[in-house]
Formats: C-alpha cells, sequence, structure tokens
C-alpha cells in the first residue's frame, strides 16, 4: 500500500475505533450493532453505516462520513439527523460547531471530542490521556484506562466488548503458532530451530555461529545444505515435534491448546489457521469425540458436518511420519519452500489466510507475528471494517512505553493486541467470548 494511501487507512481505522468507543461508552450492547459498507439507498459519501438496535427497540442509522481535514468538511450542510461526521483535525485551540441533528467527532493523536446526538441524547464528550503521548496511541489508552471500565452492561472492558462484538458478527479464526504447545513444555519456534541447529551441526556452536554469520541463524532455510550433509531433517522435526518432556499433561485444563478446544466445543464450525506441523490439536479434538476436517494439501475434502476445520497452511507432519512423503511434500520449512509459497499467491494456503484476514475475526494465539511473510499478508488483507485480535504476553521488567509503541505498530495491521501477564489469561478471554 502507498504511503500516503495507508496514512489515510490508518485514520479510517482509527474513526472506525473512536465511534465503536463512543457506543461502548453510551452503554450499547456490542450485540444490538451492525456495519454495513453498503445499503439501497447509497451514498456515495458515506465511508459506512452503524444500525443499532436500542434499548427502546428503535432501529437508528448513522450514516458516517471521514473528513480527512478541517477544509473538506461543512459543519451546516452535515448538520443531518444520522449523520456522524468524523473530521481530523490539527489542533483544539478552535471553536467547535455545535450540531442541532448530527453527530461531530474531531481528533487528533490519542484525544478527540464528540459533540451533538448519540442515541436520542445530546452528547458532549472529550478524552485526553492522563499521560501525555510520545507516539500515536489512541488504542492504547483507551484500552488502558481504568475510567473506563465497568461502564457498560455488556463488557467490562473495552477490548473485551471489541472481542465479543466482532466474534459475534463474524466467523471466527483461531489462528495458531508453536507458542500454542509452550506450556505443555513443546519447543517455541526459535527454540526449535535452535535444537534443530544443534543436531544439524552436532553441537558445534563454533561451526554454527561461523556459518550462521553469511546465512542467518535460520539455516534450515537452506535445504541443499541439509541433503549434502546427510541430514534427515525430517526425522529431526519429528522428534522434537513429539518426544519432549511434558511441563504439562494434554488433559490439563488450564493449558492454552485445552481452552482452545474448550472454545471450539461451543461454538460450532470455527475455522483454525495453524503454522504448526504437530497433530496435538487433533489428539484432543478426537478425545473429546469432536468431529474435524484436516486440510494440509491441494487433495483435502471439508466434511460439512464437521465441528471445526483444521487448515495446516505450511503441512503437516503426524508422529512418527517422518517417511511418508504424502506429508513431508506438504511441509514448508526451508527456505527455497517459503520462498515458493509466498511467491505464489494462488496456492491454497495463501488463498485461505488472505480471505479469513480480510473478511474473518482472527484471533492470533501462540504467535509472535516476527514473520515478516505474515505480515504482508496481512497487509494486503487489510479491510478498515473490521479488527483481528493478537494475544501477547509481557516481558519481565519492560517499560510501559514498549507496550504502547507496540500496540500502535499492531495497529496499523489491523491487529488489537491483547496483553497478557500469564498465558492462563488467553483461556479467560476465550471463555469470555
Amino acid at each position: 500500500m502507498e504511503k500516503a494511501k495507508k496514512e489515510e487507512y490508518i485514520f479510517q481505522k482509527k474513526s472506525l475505533l473512536v465511534l465503536l468507543f463512543l457506543f461502548y461508552y453510551a452503554n450499547v450492547s456490542y450485540d444490538d450493532i451492525v456495519l454495513r459498507s453498503f445499503g439501497f439507498n447509497f451514498d456515495p459519501t458515506c465511508n459506512f453505516k452503524c444500525i443499532v438496535h436500542s434499548k427502546k427497540d428503535h432501529i437508528h442509522k448513522y450514516v458516517t462520513h471521514i473528513y480527512p481535514s478541517l477544509s473538506r468538511f461543512n459543519p451546516e450542510k452535515m448538520d443531518v439527523m444520522g449523520n456522524v461526521n468524523i473530521v481530523r483535525i490539527k489542533s483544539f485551540d478552535m471553536d467547535f460547531y455545535e450540531p442541532e441533528a448530527s453527530l461531530n467527532i474531531y481528533f487528533s493523536n490519542a484525544n478527540f471530542y464528540a459533540i451533538g446526538y448519540m442515541e436520542g441524547q445530546k452528547i458532549s464528550f472529550q478524552y485526553k490521556p492522563k499521560k501525555s503521548n510520545i507516539t500515536d496511541d489512541l488504542l492504547y489508552h483507551l484500552s488502558h484506562d481504568k475510567d473506563n471500565e465497568n461502564i457498560n452492561e455488556s463488557a467490562a472492558t473495552f477490548v473485551l466488548w471489541l472481542m465479543r462484538f466482532y466474534t459475534n458478527k463474524l466467523h471466527v479464526d483461531l489462528v495458531m503458532g508453536a507458542g500454542i504447545n509452550v506450556d505443555y513444555g513443546a519447543p517455541s519456534w526459535s527454540q526449535l530451530l535452535d535444537s534443530l541447529n544443534n543436531d544439524f551441526y552436532k553441537g558445534d556452536y563454533k561451526f554454527a555461529d561461523e556459518i550462521q554469520r553469511y546465512v542467518g541463524k535460520e539455516l534450515f532455510t537452506t535445504s541443499m545444505v541439509m541433503k549434502t550433509s546427510g541430514f534427515d531433517s525430517y526425522e529431526s522435526l519429528n522428534r522434537e515435534l513429539y518426544l519432549f518432556k511434558e511441563a504439562k499433561g494434554f488433559d490439563d485444563p488450564d493449558a492454552t491448546l485445552y481452552r482452545c478446544v474448550n472454545y471450539i466445543e461451543r461454538h460450532q464450525h470455527t475455522s483454525v489457521i495453524t503454522y504448526n506441523y504437530d497433530t496435538n490439536l487433533e489428539y484432543l479434538l478426537k478425545k473429546r469425540r469432536i468431529r474435524y476436517t484436516v486440510v494440509y494439501d491441494d487433495n483435502s475434502f471439508i466434511d460439512q458436518e464437521a465441528k471445526a476445520d483444521i487448515y495446516h497452511v505450511h503441512g503437516l507432519l503426524p508422529y512418527d511420519k517422518y517417511n511418508e512423503k504424502k506429508y513431508t511434500d506438504s511441509l514448508i520449512f526451508n527456505e527455497a519452500e517459503y520462498y515458493y509459497l509466498y511467491n505464489n499467491p494462488y496456492s491454497w494456503s495463501i488463498s485461505k489466510q488472505l480471505h479469513d484476514f480480510k473478511f474473518n475475526t482472527c484471533l492470533f494465539i501462540g504467535i509472535s507475528l516476527t514473520d515478516p511473510d505474515m505480515k504482508r499478508l496481512l497487509d494486503l488483507a487489510s479491510n478498515y471494517l473490521k479488527f483481528n485480535f493478537i494475544f501477547l504476553k509481557k516481558g519481565d521488567g519492560y517499560s510501559e512505553t514498549v507496550y504502547r509503541d507496540l500496540t500502535a505498530y499492531f495497529f496499523t495491521f489491523d491487529l488489537i493486541v491483547i496483553w497478557i501477564d500469564d498465558y492462563s489469561d488467553i483461556g479467560k478471554y476465550l471463555e469470555a467470548i
């Protein structure tokens, strides 16, 4: 996306965020709101519509117009009942037009001022973070301001309200990375690579460091080196995926993956996009007799009666099947395979990710999002009427400035960060939606 278009897009996302926050602040239930980008009476100047079922059993339609600057906004002309006019301004040192029918929202960075009519009531609301903002950190302040908690009957916090709103309205994907298995004792992605590198170099760390100086840390990237060295990466991968010392049993109800299965059991037709090669999720679903479909190559079959569809977008390696070609051929593991996949936009794997990131509500679990290819897909799948959510664990001793800046960074990829202190918090959020 071009720089100017990206800046305009982020402004539109913030406009949506501010309007949704005002509904939250006005104690509108998350399940009483519907977003529409098109209607039979289509206004070409309208960015989107919000349809609200009020507590008095009325239907309110908010026709939202977004203005990138004050110079393009005529407040008298746009002062029409049902209009929401969102305007970017440079400074709050000005006289604001007081509407007779519309709702006007002016904002800059993390500050905004709403004046006019919402839900039949006249409002005049100004939001200014208690702490001065160094970066454009609107989302962080809205989601961490204690004054915003317990003001809406349908959700205790704004982030939970957003999660319930989007998971209630859209099809949900659980997007899983290697971190989903960490509390069982399995290695994270970086630990997995370190272990495989250790196997490849036979413990010679000096040799490993010297090689990686030229080709990068993830030497498994280079299939030619592995083959000429007689290294069976699939056997080694199988061992790392399944033969680890368990920290928790697979039936531990506090484990993150177990909580994900609880979610799937409560919500039929949940999709799972997983970057993991293992079958731990399938094992837990099978134990509970939850019917599922697995997709890992071009020749998979979707069962309409399945309660969950599991898409192994980087391939599948069941336990001790490292010699079976149909599984090893599915794996996206080394450098050449990654290049082929992410340069092939018509592959089922890329198509699935792009579609779901764009149109579904995706909950990213156990993923650090350091992979530039995934961020590229998220950027391509931008949709300013929706958000996805990512769970990230706070680090020990990290500054709040780090979390604030990262929240703003991930926002540019349509991601709402849910900062957690412990992995068990993920399960609590899943149970709350």
